[in-house]
């Protein structure tokens, strides 16, 4: 509104300007009209001054309203004198035939009729019309240009209104696109201003609510999969702020997770799920573990923490957090680990028994068992292999529940000792030639049990199954600066087929079909080892030997 206001008042004025230039225009118009009539009143003069008829001369004079008046050396009257002072001052001569000056409160035009005589030149003098004097003429153009301006300036104004309106309706069409909100088309014809604008404006809101109900349909669709999900998800900003989530994130976590914008630290109580998120924010990079949740909720949750990102150079970074509850199959294997652990005790009693009435027997005279030594040997070395089986089972089940113990500082060197000690007499009957090579600093921080289990296995292994006068090599490379511990044991025995070596590491499987072991080895160091966060990798050749490669982060 304040826009067309402008607009009329401007045109306003360039018409008032344009109208007092008009009458100025008018003015001159005027004045050249009456100096071209007297330059035809001085034609005429002269013809009837050749003529020599001074009546007609002074009847014509008087027609015209006019008077001829000499200029003399002694002016004679007020009009005489002005001519003569024009004359004198040459304001009126050949090269400027005329004059308007004021006389008597009135304007006349002096005129040059001749100067034949230099001494008595006649001017013509007459009294000037200016335009105020033409008033009738004035008010008929007056009136004609401000009736056409006027009509001039209603047709501007609603056009300017015509255009204005339409403005706002495109400007309110494309506030309603802008907060998604579905209107009608705006409707135009063949004159209609910004036709082509309303034209986009109506396409883009076309465009727009195809997008609008695409992304409803896909929101309901995403909402719908979130909410029947199996696992957790939240998805979290560059700033570790949670933006959206699902419920069954919030039952893992045991919290009501509010559903405006807030810091993750709100909702997770844990610090190992709280400490994989911060290093993911941080460093970007992926982590996944299998941690307890603590707090309101005690859950055992496989847990994924994956950045989101398009590119290196993309500044809008995600986090999604995505929970796996392993609670029930957790429950499961703790069942199956009691059953297990409260056989081996039932069990254990009985064939420590065993072996001690085996021991007895074997000590005796010959002739006292000498029928039945075969048999008492056979009682006794299958109590031996039941004792390992339930030792390793045992062992297994403490592996299982020491996922949150604090680490020990150990020293790997006397460990590796321990475990050659306790194998010395095996060694020794198999003129094993046994090399250690530490490098780095032999003292760690871990986990004693776990690596413990590490070194017994993977030694009573290369041991075990080397042949004579074989050799088994030790190496450790605790690397300080990346903190990081490597573990390689090399033997000479009789190697694992490539169909057995992916299967190594399962529960009760024998490469060795003649091996009395319980099949439970390099399942336990497998499973040390994946306690540990680390990496194990085995590599076979039959009756060339074995090497098995641990990593573990520190």
């Amino acid at each position: 509104m304040k826009y067309r206001h402008r607009i009329v008042v401007l045109t306003a004025t360039i018409q008032l300007i344009l109208y007092l230039l008009s009458m100025f225009i008018l003015s001159r118009f005027m004045t050249q009209v009456q100096i071209h009539h007297l330059q035809t009143l001085k034609e005429d003069y002269q013809d009837l001054h050749q003529e020599n008829n001074q009546r007609y001369l002074h009847a014509w004079a008087q027609n015209h309203q006019l008077q001829i008046v000499v200029d003399s050396r002694h002016p004679q009257g007020a009009l005489q004198h002005q001519v003569h002072d024009l004359v004198l001052q040459e304001q009126v001569s050949n090269n400027n035939p005329y004059q308007i000056k004021s006389f008597k409160g009135s304007k006349y035009i002096f005129y040059l009729l001749d100067n034949l005589q230099t001494n008595h030149q006649k001017i013509i003098v007459k009294k000037y019309q200016s335009l105020g004097q033409n008033l009738n003429l004035v008010v008929i153009f007056t009136l004609i240009y401000w009736v056409l301006s006027g009509i001039l300036l209603i047709v501007q104004g609603r056009l300017m209104y015509r255009r204005e309106r339409y403005m706002k309706l495109i400007i309110r069409k494309l506030k309603n696109i802008e907060a998604n909100e579905q209107t009608d088309s705006l409707v135009t014809q063949d004159n209609t201003p910004y036709a082509e604008l309303i034209h986009a404006v109506n396409a883009l809101d076309h465009h727009n609510a195809s997008l609008v109900e695409n992304n409803a349909l896909l929101k309901r669709r995403f909402q719908g999969l979130m909410a029947h999900l199996p696992v957790g998800v939240m998805l979290l900003d560059a700033d570790g702020n949670v933006i959206l989530h699902n419920q069954a994130m919030a039952l893992i976590l045991g919290v009501n997770i509010s559903n405006e914008p807030h810091p993750f630290v709100e909702d997770i109580q844990t610090y190992a799920l709280s400490r994989m998120i911060e290093h993911t924010l941080r460093k970007n990079r992926n982590h996944h573990r299998q941690i307890q949740l603590y707090g309101d909720s005690e859950h055992y949750v496989d847990a994924n923490v994956i950045r989101l990102t398009h590119s290196d150079e993309d500044l809008k970074r995600q986090v999604i957090v995505i929970l796996y509850d392993l609670t029930p199959s957790r429950q499961i294997e703790q069942q199956q680990l009691d059953f297990v652990d409260n056989v081996s005790q039932e069990l254990q009693p009985s064939v420590t028994q065993i072996i001690n009435l085996s021991t007895t027997l074997l000590k005796q005279p010959e002739k006292t068992i000498a029928a039945s030594e075969s048999q008492v040997q056979e009682i006794k070395s299958a109590a031996d292999n039941l004792n390992e089986l339930i030792a390793d089972s045992q062992t297994l089940t403490t592996l299982d529940r020491q996922n949150n113990a604090l680490p020990d500082r150990i020293n790997t060197q006397a460990l590796i000792d321990q475990e050659l000690k306790h194998y010395q007499a095996k060694i020794a009957a198999l003129d094993l030639q046994v090399t250690t090579d530490y490098q780095g600093n032999v003292w760690v921080s871990s986990y004693t049990s776990a690596l413990t289990q590490i070194f017994h296995n993977l030694i009573s292994n290369g041991v075990k199954y080397n042949r004579a006068h074989g050799q088994l090599q030790i190496q450790l490379n605790h690397n300080e600066v990346e903190n990081y511990l490597e573990i390689k044991i090399q033997d000479t025995g009789c190697g694992i087929a490539p169909a057995d070596q992916k299967h190594v590491f399962e529960r009760f499987y024998r490469a060795n079909k003649q091996s009395t072991g319980s099949g439970l080895g390099l399942a336990i160091v497998h499973e040390a080892v994946t306690a540990l966060n680390g990496t194990i990798n085995l590599t076979s050749q039959l009756n060339q030997g074995t090497t098995v490669q641990v990593h573990l982060p520190l």
